[in-house]
């Protein structure tokens, strides 16, 4: 199956185009966004995709969300972990467009988890401050986010599951109806300049706005982060409500060319400053001159630790026309700290506040995601390389089957039946020589793995992928998930994404250039659960490698002739012959009892080189040995197995 993982595409934003790092556009389907259930909440029903009605687009994602009466404190989520490489951006942004029947205390939230600690953020806004029957931006800061938690990675890691939740907390209400969902996309991985500071102030100067600033001028960077930086120096005097700004007033006016944020990194040195006091980014047009801040109290900004705050230039033109970007440019940027909000008696307050790395962050589109799809299991009879392990006879048997959640592609099926209180309460399969790096390259950076769980599986199933070999130093290094969780649900298919970055940097992958065997177990702990049914995987996919130059070769690559020992042997219903084929041609697999009469076919017709390998189900058959042959052009061999039942 080809499944994608991210998209980029162009992006409609607000009736005009620009490029963009786009993660799901709705054009032709729901981009791997689904209904989050465990956790998330029941009032979401649905999530489909049809054509955009505002015709701003070729299709949207549709919500349908039913909080019924007396249902205070529900919730509802949609979501997709897909394994999203955020490449340095600084937004994750979702267009949204709601009706005007939307409640005024409804919470709306943007949220996402990385896939290294697993950390979750969201940034929520109340329905009453989005307009109605309009598409308007709602984003979460990913940088403010991972300096605030550190634990949220996505310098080493990626986004694991990220989504919109809308929730009543605020305020009982009864409310049926519909919201659109358009453009999710990432933005400012790479932003445009617009002051450094590395050797003069590029422009900026005291506006006037006020007597609290007192002095702007370049200086050393005292956090040794940068060359230059420019330095503020504020006195506030006590029990007087006072402000002062810095801007930059440009002839012409600052071309935002298509700009989502204009941002400010600052540093507060003086955890004295009071925390009612108002930091605030501010722009003007150039057309209509319309002046527009974002604001952030102190106590909401880290002391002594470089902190962005942004202005939200689309999200502002949706809300005032009248500031227009458009036809016109930004005419005066810059920041203003004013003392308007403090209640009670206002202390006086004087130090130094630093600014640097002022930029435009836009969309752009970052170099194609490197991924190479080992195996995609379209190819009858395919399983690849897998094969169910003694240690977790959970797993029964493999095969290559319909997907029936799309049946125009195919899957490896695992046919589980766990058990309680039985060794049957782990179901493993594992394939050996696993290469994941490049010749002569660096090593991937994730290995990926769709999977697709039933609803009858009971929660609490944790599914690990794992690495032991060679690689590792012969160490048992894992990544676990646990199904039922907000980011892996069942009834849905999803990413399991195993960071070989991470346990390279931790060293517990020890020489990523040697193979290693790829393992899959699922398991449950005390108390065991009891279930039989079928598991479908997908998209065995190396993130950080090339299609193009694909992944060293291993010993028994390039591919010869070869027909490997069935696993297991003896068996009992079901056991895996694999065989590589040097060549494309006509291939034939036959099984034959101890008095040479045929009692099977498994391959008939022609397979493409390289290799491949199928299930042969003796569950029909009585015990004794029995022989199986292959026949691809002149090569011809055969090969003993015993069944036992």
């Amino acid at each position: 199956m080809k499944r994608a993982l991210t998209i980029f595409a162009a992006l409609v934003v607000a009736g005009s185009i620009a490029s963009a790092q786009v993660v799901a556009d709705f054009e032709k389907n729901t981009g791997g966004f689904h209904v989050l259930t465990q956790y998330f909440g029941t009032a979401l029903t649905r999530a489909s995709q049809k054509a955009d009605p505002t015709l701003k687009s070729a299709g949207v994602m549709v919500l349908n969300f039913n909080f019924p009466p007396g249902n205070a404190g529900d919730k509802g989520a949609v979501g997709a972990n897909n394994a999203i490489v955020t490449n340095g951006a600084h937004f994750i942004t979702y267009w949204v467009y709601l009706p005007a029947s939307t409640p005024d205390s409804l919470n709306i939230s943007v949220f996402a988890q990385d896939n290294v600690a697993y950390a979750f953020h969201q940034n929520t806004v109340q329905g009453k401050t989005i307009p109605k029957n309009k598409w308007y931006p709602l984003s979460l800061d990913l940088t403010q986010a991972g300096i605030g938690d550190p634990t949220f990675n996505l310098v080493t890691g990626n986004i694991f599951l990220t989504g919109i939740q809308v929730d009543n907390f605020a305020g009982n209400f009864t409310w049926q109806d519909s919201m659109l969902v358009d453009n999710v996309a990432l933005v400012g991985s790479q932003p445009v300049s617009v002051a450094a500071f590395e050797s003069g102030l590029g422009g900026f100067a005291n506006v006037n706005f006020g007597p609290a600033l007192k002095k702007v001028e370049q200086v050393a960077d005292p956090t040794a982060k940068s060359s230059g930086v420019m330095q503020l120096n504020w006195i506030f005097p006590a029990d007087t409500n006072s402000k002062g700004a810095v801007g930059l007033q440009q002839s012409g006016g600052l071309p935002v060319n298509g700009a989502r944020f204009i941002t400010y990194w600052i540093y507060l040195a003086d955890s004295t400053m009071p925390d009612s006091f108002k930091v605030s980014v501010f722009a003007q047009d150039n057309k209509n001159y319309a002046y527009h801040d974002a604001s952030t109290l102190v106590r909401n900004i880290p002391k002594k630790v470089w902190y962005p705050l942004s202005l939200d230039l689309a999200q502002t033109a949706v809300i005032d026309p009248q500031f227009d970007l458009v036809a016109g440019n930004i005419s005066n940027t810059g920041i203003q700290i004013d003392s308007y909000s403090y209640t009670g008696a206002i202390p006086g307050w004087r130090d130094s506040l630093y600014v640097d790395n002022v930029a435009l962050l836009t969309y752009t589109i970052p170099p194609p995601l490197k991924k190479l799809v080992v195996d995609n299991f379209e190819t009858q009879g395919d399983v690849g390389l897998f094969s169910t392990q003694s240690f977790g006879p959970a797993f029964t048997a493999l095969a290559n089957g319909i997907d029936t959640t799309n049946a125009a592609n195919r899957v490896l099926v695992v046919t589980a039946a766990f058990d309680t209180g039985t060794v049957k309460s782990k179901g493993a399969m594992a394939r050996s020589d696993f290469a994941f790096f490049k010749q002569g390259d660096t090593s991937a950076t994730d290995i990926t793995l769709d999977v697709f769980v039933p609803a009858s599986m009971p929660d609490s199933a944790l599914f690990d992928l794992v690495l032991s070999g060679p690689a590792t130093g012969s160490a048992w290094v894992q990544d676990e998930f646990m199904l039922g969780s907000p980011a892996f649900q069942k009834g849905a298919w999803n990413t399991l994404d195993f960071s070989v970055s991470k346990h390279i940097a931790d060293h517990t992958i020890t020489s990523p250039r040697l193979t290693a065997t790829f393992y899959v177990q699922v398991y449950y702990k005390a108390p065991w659960k009891k279930w039989s049914g079928k598991i479908f995987f997908d998209n065995l996919t190396l993130l950080g490698i090339d299609a193009l130059t694909g992944v060293a070769q291993n010993p028994a690559t390039p591919y010869e002739y070869r027909l490997y020992n069935n696993y297991p042997n003896p068996f009992n219903p079901s056991t895996m012959i694999r065989y590589d084929l040097k060549q494309e041609g006509p291939v034939s697999l036959k099984i034959y009892d101890v008095l040479g009469r045929e009692v099977a076919t498994l391959v008939s017709g022609r397979q493409p080189a390289g290799p491949h390998s199928v299930v042969f189900d003796a569950g029909r058959f009585a015990t004794g040995a029995y022989f199986y042959t292959l026949r691809a052009g002149s090569f011809v061999k055969t090969e003993k197995m015993m069944l036992v039942k």
